[in-house]
C-alpha cells in the first residue's frame, strides 16, 4: 500500500532495467511512489524508481547502471542511489559528491561478498538477474540521509478536461512501444510495454518533452533535466496540456497548465517519462 499523506520521507532511488528480456522479471515497481522513465543508448528506456525507505520492498530489480541525467532528475527528492555500475561521468559524480550516496551493486553482489547487499536470482539470465531489497541493502542507507516533503506536487480532485482513456508512446519498435489504458473502476492505468503488462498501477502520467542534446561514447545520451519545455499530463482518464520548469538549484520540477496554474495530481503512484518530442505521444 502506498501511503498518501504529505510528510517528510527518506527517499531511495533504484535504477531498474527495462530491456525487453528483463520485463518479465520486474519486481518492486508497484511499491514505488514515483517511477521515472528515461531514454538511454539504443533509444530504449530505463527506470529510476523512488521509494520511501520505510516501505522499501523485499525484492527490487533487475538493477541496472546509472546515468548523469538520472541523478539530475531525482535530486533533491533523494540523495541515495542504488545501481549496478554506470557511465564514467555518472560514477564520478555520484561517488565524488559528499551529499550523494552510491550503493553500487557491481561490488556488492553474491559473487563478491559472503553477505551481499545485492543478489542474483537463479533461473534468470545475466545481466537481468541482479536484485536488491530492504533486508539486504537497508543497513547501508545512511541514517542521516536527507528527507523530502512528499508528494512534491499539488494533489486534489481532477479538473475538467478532454477525455483520454488510452495513451500511446511511440518508440518506433513494437518491442518498446508503450500504452497506458485507464481503468475507470480503480482510477489507475494499466501499462503495457512491448506486449508485457507492467506490475505498476500509476494514477498519474506526466510526459515531458526533453530533447536529446547529443550522443557520447557508446551512444550514451546527453539529456538536460533543467530549463523548461512542453508537457502532457494524464489522470482520471483526462488529458491536460502544460509545461515543465526546472531551475539549476535545489528545487525539483514544477508542472503547470497552460495558464500557469499548478497541475493537480491524483493521490497515488506517478509515472514520469521524458521523450525527445511530444509528437511521439497519441491518445484517444
Amino acid at each position: 500500500m502506498i501511503p498518501f499523506s504529505k510528510r517528510e520521507r527518506k527517499m531511495v532511488a533504484v535504477v531498474i532495467e527495462n530491456h525487453e528480456d528483463a520485463r518479465p522479471h520486474h519486481r518492486g515497481l508497484d511499491s514505488a511512489l514515483l517511477i521515472q522513465e528515461h531514454m538511454v543508448e539504443g533509444f530504449i528506456s530505463r527506470f529510476v524508481a523512488l521509494y520511501d525507505l520505510r516501505t522499501l520492498p523485499d525484492l527490487i530489480g533487475p538493477v541496472r547502471s546509472l546515468r548523469p541525467y538520472f541523478i539530475d532528475s531525482v535530486i533533491p527528492l533523494s540523495s541515495v542511489f542504488l545501481h549496478a555500475g554506470g557511465s564514467p561521468d555518472a560514477i564520478l559524480r555520484v561517488e565524488g559528491d559528499p551529499n550523494l550516496t552510491s550503493i553500487n551493486g557491481l561490488y556488492l553482489d553474491d559473487r563478491a561478498k559472503k553477505d551481499p547487499e545485492y543478489f542474483r536470482l537463479p533461473g534468470i539470465p545475466a545481466p537481468h538477474d541482479l536484485f536488491t531489497g530492504k533486508e539486504t541493502v537497508g543497513g547501508m542507507i545512511p541514517s542521516d540521509s536527507s528527507s523530502f516533503a512528499w508528494p512534491p506536487y499539488k494533489t486534489g480532485g481532477a479538473r475538467s478536461a478532454s477525455g483520454a482513456s488510452s495513451v500511446r508512446i511511440n518508440f518506433f519498435n513494437q518491442d518498446h512501444n508503450v500504452t497506458f489504458e485507464f481503468k475507470r473502476s480503480s482510477g489507475d492505468y494499466k501499462r503495457v510495454n512491448g506486449g508485457t503488462i507492467s506490475p505498476t498501477k500509476p494514477r498519474n502520467i506526466i510526459i515531458l518533452e526533453m530533447p536529446i542534446k547529443g550522443e557520447g561514447k557508446y551512444g550514451r545520451l546527453d539529456i538536460d533535466s533543467f530549463g523548461e519545455g512542453a508537457a502532457l499530463f494524464f489522470r482520471s482518464g483526462r488529458i491536460y496540456n502544460g509545461k515543465w520548469k526546472r531551475k539549476e538549484d535545489d528545487t525539483w520540477f514544477i508542472f503547470e497548465d497552460l495558464d500557469g496554474e499548478p497541475m493537480v495530481f491524483a493521490q497515488g503512484q506517478t509515472w514520469m517519462m521524458g521523450v525527445p518530442s511530444l509528437g511521439r505521444v497519441s491518445w484517444e
